[in-house]
């Protein structure tokens, strides 16, 4: 019997093309698409923006000075040797030359020094991630503060200095300005990770996605197997295999152990892609990935037999089924990484096996854990697997 639907798969060819290249060619793929974002991650790139000093001044000029020093952005005030314009500035938005341009318009140290808010503006391409450029916004305008307020103090005290007569007096106010003068408006920030984490550096695209891929491609045995029961109850395959001198327990464990088994060498060989193709760092141990894998895999072929359990056509498997694997892969985060989702929703990724299955994933690639870290998550998903059993084969009808 495991032999028989062994033999049935492999001439499958669409089967196999869903199980086996299509989750290579789409991590490769997606992997390049990403790449750059990943690359950037433990040793981020220059952000590019304008800056359009309108006003001139001292407290502008410092803005523009802080901006510059800073070794996140890359700014450019001036084509040429001639300052940008609001246009110029607009145009590299619109061709994407800039992330965003920010503008300083005329009246802004007047307006520090009559101690009110300095307004600036930021010129935004629409289609520019907000998960990057919200923060750099925020930040510089957190700069600006700080340079403003100095500035302010500056003047203040530039004022106070033009009204002493006392030389004394007068050199330390000078003093006091020169000092405020060559305070810097950088930090330097180191980045480490929690103690006891055996990771030494950022993940890499593909420590991403080819986990990720692979636990969505392995839930599409669900429909595949299925498919295939649907199929041997159409033709009559299981009314004959009944009339055999086999138990019933026999008959089903041969329909469903090839397909864990399948499921089992799918894990193994994209994995081993990942790590012999791209390269991929397979953590500090990666023998703890075996668990994982070999309950993964348990839990999917689950799903597909309660599947067949409860539907009665094969188009009901493929509707139903395709629409519970892809909206369950993109709630565990093997489509959008865990960081990119709402709140909500990287709530619900710790309950779905999906998401437990990559954060057990990532937890050996890129955190550096051992077997006894990976073995809770793996039991999470063997329990789902046994409860999912057990709801299958009490409803499961060979014949309908």
């Amino acid at each position: 019997m495991i032999r028989k639907e062994l033999l049935v798969l492999l001439r499958d060819r669409a089967s196999l093309i869903t199980l086996f290249i299509s989750p290579v060619l789409f991590m490769t793929v997606m992997s390049f698409a990403l790449g750059n974002s990943f690359a950037n991650l433990g040793s981020p790139g220059k952000l590019s923006i304008s800056i359009v000093d309108e006003d001139h001044s001292p407290a502008a000029q410092a803005v523009v000075r802080a901006l510059s020093s800073s070794g996140r952005l890359q700014v450019t005030s001036a084509v040429d040797g001639v300052p940008l314009s609001a246009a110029q500035a607009q145009s590299r938005v619109h061709a994407q030359t800039d992330a965003f341009s920010v503008l300083l318009p005329a009246g802004f140290q007047q307006q520090v020094a009559d101690g009110g808010a300095p307004k600036i503006g930021f010129v935004v391409d629409p289609s520019s991630s907000r998960q990057v450029v919200d923060p750099v916004e925020s930040a510089i305008s957190s700069l600006v503060v700080t340079v403003t307020s100095q500035e302010g103090t500056t003047l203040a005290l530039t004022r106070l200095s033009d009204t002493q007569s006392d030389p004394a007096v007068k050199a330390a106010i000078q003093a006091q300005v020169a000092a405020l003068d060559s305070t810097t408006h950088q930090v330097d920030s180191t980045v480490s990770f929690p103690a006891g984490e055996g990771a030494k550096k950022y993940p890499s695209v593909y420590q991403q996605e080819v986990p990720g891929y692979t636990v969505m491609y392995v839930f599409f045995i669900v429909t595949i197997m299925a498919g295939s029961i649907m199929v041997e109850r159409r033709e009559g395959t299981f009314r004959r295999l009944l009339s055999a001198p086999m138990p019933r327990w026999q008959l089903l464990l041969g329909k469903v152990a090839p397909y864990l088994l399948v499921a089992v060498v799918q894990v193994a060989i994209l994995l081993s892609f990942g790590r012999f193709v791209f390269g991929m760092n397979l953590g500090l141990h990666p023998l703890a990935l075996i668990p994982i894998s070999l309950a993964l895999a348990a839990c999917a072929v689950a799903l597909g037999l309660l599947l067949a359990s409860v539907t009665r056509s094969e188009a009901q498997v493929m509707g139903i089924g395709t629409a519970m694997v892809l909206v369950l892969a993109a709630l565990g985060g093997c489509m959008v990484p865990g960081v990119f989702l709402p709140h909500f929703m990287q709530s619900i990724t710790h309950f779905i096996p999906q998401g437990i299955a990559l954060n057990a994933y990532q937890d050996v690639l890129v955190r550096g854990e051992s077997m006894g870290a990976v073995l809770p998550g793996a039991g999470i998903l063997l329990a789902v697997a046994v409860a999912m059993f057990a709801l299958a084969v009490p409803r499961f009808r060979f014949v309908r």
